[in-house]
């Protein structure tokens, strides 16, 4: 589905659970990097057996598993799932993977929002119309809603890589890092029916329960 947002950018969305791939060139003020122009969103994956997961295969990265991405990941029992889901094993869950409030992290290498913009190809470059000082202020929401990770400097105030932690840099396990919840903005979930995807969550968690116990 392709729509128009209220700054006249293009808007793609995918209702049916499939990834959106973009052939051809659509121009620079689309806002769409070049080396983004095929993405299949925040893929979760769920094991009910207590066994690990392990991913192989080639081109990993276009699904964000990729050896240099950033991979959430946690052990959720029934006793966590009681009322509140913590930031930290909800983002694990995929609770992020919509706008829910948090913000979204990125890997780039530059050191603020305006740098970003400013980078050829950005889709915000000068002379997009949609450039720092064009008056459509979207540095402003960028800001609200982008935490970026240049380097690992940087990436010690957005996740959990300290000394001692098991993901510090050179474990070789710094891409499962847990992401700081106050970093991101992102905050406890209510479990339960009040929200699809805390319902879904649950019964994710009830399904792995009701295995392991029979």
């Amino acid at each position: 589905q392709a729509s128009k947002d209220e700054n006249g950018k293009l808007v793609l969305t995918s209702a049916d659970g499939r990834g959106i791939k973009i052939t051809g060139d659509i121009g620079v003020g689309s806002g769409i990097l070049s080396n983004q122009k095929e993405n299949y969103g925040r893929l979760s994956l769920v094991k009910n057996d207590g066994r690990d997961i392990n991913i192989s295969g080639t081109n990993l990265s276009t699904i964000g598993m990729g050896t240099t991405d950033m991979i959430s990941q946690a052990s959720v029992s029934l006793r966590e799932s009681k009322g509140q889901i913590s930031a930290t094993n909800a983002d694990a869950m995929g609770f992020n993977s919509y706008k829910g409030g948090g913000k979204f992290v990125f890997t780039q290498a530059v050191s603020s929002i305006s740098a970003f913009m400013s980078a050829s190809g950005s889709g915000f470059s000068k002379g997009s119309g949609f450039s720092v000082g064009s008056g459509k202020n979207l540095s402003v929401g960028l800001t609200e809603g982008i935490k970026i990770v240049s380097s690992a400097a940087s990436m010690s105030n957005t996740y959990v890589v300290s000394s001692g932690s098991g993901f510090s840099s050179g474990s070789g396990n710094s891409q499962f890092a847990a992401l700081k919840a106050t970093a991101a903005n992102t905050t406890d979930e209510t479990a339960g029916v009040t929200t699809l995807k805390g319902a879904m969550a649950v019964m994710d968690i009830a399904e792995t329960a009701i295995t392991n116990l029979d």
